[in-house]
């Protein structure tokens, strides 16, 4: 059986794919000056953003390295806590880990997304931030 978006991969994708392992640079660094390095992930970053109209946008080999460094651009860190639904994926509070903050469990609501009355009653003085994953419907 075919995985979840396989329908997506086409003979474009398929060429894109061949272009970067044919051409040994198998990651975002290398030698700008060797006409085979085509900066691929670069070249989507900066579409992405234009895309979006944002001046930047950085591609991450994942969820959780994607909340990690959205907590770090936001200054988030040791002695910090964050609020994070105690119903999620353990991407959501291992994020919070990385940073040095300390996750703060919270009830979920009947949408399954973070309960408002139970994020004011675990409010502290450090809290920054909440982590609210956006994968389920409201």
């Amino acid at each position: 059986m075919p995985g979840p978006g396989s329908f997506l991969i086409g003979e474009e994708e398929e060429k894109e794919i061949l272009e970067v392992i044919r051409s040994g640079h198998l990651y975002r660094y290398g030698d700008a000056e060797d006409p085979r390095f085509k900066r691929k992930v670069m070249t989507l970053e900066q579409e992405f953003a234009r895309f979006v109209g944002v001046d930047h946008a950085l591609a991450v080999n994942s969820g959780t390295s994607a909340l990690w460094i959205s907590m770090r651009a936001m200054g988030i860190g040791e002695g910090d806590e964050v609020l994070v639904p105690a119903y999620t994926y353990v991407a959501t509070y291992t994020a919070v880990l990385f940073t040095g903050a300390t996750p703060i469990l919270c009830e979920v609501d009947d949408t399954l997304n973070l309960d408002p009355d139970d994020a004011a009653r675990g409010s502290r003085r450090r809290r920054r931030r909440s982590c609210r994953p956006h994968a389920r419907p409201a």
